[in-house]
């Protein structure tokens, strides 16, 4: 059966904090993906008009997925989905190479170029100078090759620049 066709806007029926509709999901072709980012439920119409059915798009029932949100809001009532099962993802410094950031905006300083570690800034590469860092990241680039090119042994100082 048609995706599409068994698609109908709805509130998340475990937490009611999501309205799930067409238009706020960029791959509505694969809207069996459609998660809730606040408790995590699988958008499934199937179980909502079968509260008991099993191992459709989750492996708990409709009933069983809300009983195990209230348990969850029990131990932490600001409970998010989302945070709550944050993986980190570690990356190579965008500027240098030489360096591993711990996760996606970090915010670290690479010690032997100076990038500060900002998700936004690598996003639009030729945006946000004076962000987390003084220039873009593109400038920030030819910045620091400019300075591999006058020493090839520079590191890092102050400001992605050697001490003057």
């Amino acid at each position: 059966m048609d995706n599409l066709k068994k698609f109908k806007s709805m509130m998340c029926p475990v937490c009611g904090k999501l309205y799930f509709t067409k238009h706020n999901d960029p791959n509505v072709e694969n809207i069996l993906g459609y998660k809730c980012h606040f408790c995590g439920w699988k958008y499934d119409l199937d179980q909502t008009e079968d509260p008991n059915l099993k191992n459709g798009n989750n492996e708990m029932s409709l009933n069983e997925y809300r009983e195990w949100y209230q348990e969850q809001l029990k131990k932490d009532p600001d409970f998010d989905f989302t945070e709550s099962n944050y993986q980190p993802k570690a990356h190579i410094c965008p500027v240098c190479g030489k360096h591993v950031f711990t996760s996606e905006s970090s915010f670290e300083i690479c010690p032997f170029c100076g990038w500060e570690d900002d998700a936004l800034m690598e996003d639009e590469p030729d945006k946000w100078d004076g962000c987390s860092n003084d220039i873009c990241l593109n400038k920030f680039r030819e910045r620091y090759q400019k300075e591999l090119k006058k020493n090839p042994n520079y590191k890092f100082k102050k400001d992605g620049l050697p001490d003057q």
